[in-house]
């Protein structure tokens, strides 16, 4: 169900912004405020669930079976696509509308997608992809579906070479790429990925190695926080882990210390999730958690590997990773004008800190809100030049805004994060909810903070 918002502007801002963490608010009324340890759903992170679509004509997706993922607690599901029967021909109409048919069903039910297409879902039996040209064929007929679902796809996993997608078994690439020649088909498909995709929306591939030799860039050319988010190859993507805490190199995923420290550093800004793999006794809580740490980890399948889930669980760790997977905002205090008055500045300064491992990594809206008590239609909204895409795990993040009310009374101090795309903004559900007691109103999507007595 869709939530309806009314928003009257009793006056315009005077001012608001996301503020240095040293701003002085020693002149306010500070309010502490009570962080929460429940488990809740928050939009673009955590544990997936995950599904498969195979040839010809697979069933698609439901609003009912989305929201019941989203009941259990999960706002993000993969949905991976195999094109088998494909390989020499384009992709019937009748398959593309399965997947517009889900994206409209995530829509519906609460959820995002980590959309990946593939081939074949064996190592045993080849060929393990379409050639180059029929890939790029493919690419082609998905990007109008990409550019009008956007909305519903939190990141896309490059997918298309080898078996599952994940760029190692391959057909028609080389193997093990050496030279800049073998890379360069590799490229041509994350090019053709970059062009259908929309530029707010990242990519994933599977080791640092293919995004650096694809490219040609080394450790020193890892992202800055002012190459973050543009529209570049070097922005937009992403990386995910299968073989997430198979062993000291996750399968090979990290090649030497250097792949490490670079995905270290690329995740600060890009999306880190994947799945784990094959048990064994590194896969220790401890362990764990500490590589989700430094990688920022965004997103994990829950379905597998079944064996180290349950390693985690009697763990004792497994809702600790529940809990922090991307971003987890809590609300510290909040500081007010000690005495406000009608007509004259309502200053407000919120501050955070992320305890999750990352924080959010798609664009997110900021609004700070004055509800009024007597009458809750009458609401003033100011938005601040705010991008939580920032909000990191070091530190504090501060959120100020200034209001003139000129209706004495009581109000409503809110901080409301909604989805900035149009078809999900008013759906609370795809709001972001912060991690503090009686917060959180499910109806509207706001967090409620504090209320203020304007004389």
């Amino acid at each position: 169900m869709r939530h309806i918002h009314l928003f009257i502007l009793l006056l315009a801002c005077s001012f608001a912004a996301c503020t240095d963490p040293d701003v002085k608010t020693d002149n306010l009324h500070h309010e502490s405020l009570k962080a929460s340890y429940e488990l809740f759903p928050n939009p673009e992170r955590g544990f997936h669930h995950f599904k498969e679509y195979f040839c010809p004509i697979p069933t698609p997706l439901n609003a009912g079976s989305v929201q019941t993922i989203y009941d259990l607690g999960y706002t993000l599901i993969l949905t991976n696509y195999y094109l088998t029967d494909y390989m020499d021909a384009p992709i019937p109409e009748e398959y593309l509308d399965v997947i517009r048919q889900n994206m409209q069903a995530l829509r519906e039910g609460g959820c995002k997608c980590i959309l990946r297409f593939a081939y074949t879902n064996s190592d045993k039996k080849q060929p393990y992809e379409a050639p180059l040209e029929t890939i790029l064929l493919h690419i082609s007929q998905i990007k109008p579906i990409l550019q009008e679902n956007a909305d519903v796809i939190y990141v896309m996993e490059a997918g298309f070479i080898g078996a599952w997608g994940e760029w190692y078994y391959t057909t028609h690439f080389k193997q093990n790429p050496q030279t800049d020649a073998d890379y360069a088909p590799r490229r041509e498909v994350l090019d053709a990925l970059l062009d259908a995709l929309p530029a707010e929306r990242q990519i994933c591939v599977r080791t640092p190695k293919f995004k650096m030799r694809c490219y040609g860039w080394t450790l020193q050319d890892t992202l800055t926080r002012a190459e973050a988010f543009a529209n570049t190859a070097k922005a937009r993507l992403a990386s995910h882990d299968d073989a997430f805490m198979a062993n000291t190199s996750d399968m090979g995923t990290f090649k030497t210390v250097a792949d490490r420290q670079y995905w270290e550093a690329e995740t600060k800004y890009t999306i880190y999730g994947g799945e784990s793999n094959q048990p064994g006794s590194y896969a220790n809580c401890d362990n764990t958690t500490a590589q989700m740490q430094a990688m920022h980890m965004s997103y994990l399948n829950i379905s597998y590997h079944k064996t180290v889930i349950a390693r985690w669980q009697s763990g004792g760790c497994l809702d600790d990773m529940r809990r922090l997977l991307g971003y987890r905002l809590v609300g510290t205090d909040v500081a007010t004008t000690m005495t406000p008055k009608a007509g004259e500045e309502l200053k407000v300064v919120i501050t955070l800190q992320n305890e999750g491992f990352a924080a959010p990594k798609n664009p997110r809206d900021v609004r700070v809100l004055l509800i009024s008590k007597a009458d809750p239609k009458n609401v003033l909204s100011f938005t601040p030049n705010c991008d939580p895409r920032l909000w990191g795990p070091e530190g504090e993040h501060k959120v100020e805004a200034s209001f003139r009310p000129k209706v004495a009374g009581e109000y409503d101090v809110c901080l409301y994060m909604p989805d900035p795309k149009p078809t999900l903004a008013n759906d609370p559900r795809y709001a972001i909810r912060m991690a503090n007691e009686n917060c959180w109103d499910k109806e509207t999507g706001y967090n409620y903070l504090t209320t203020v007595k304007v004389e």
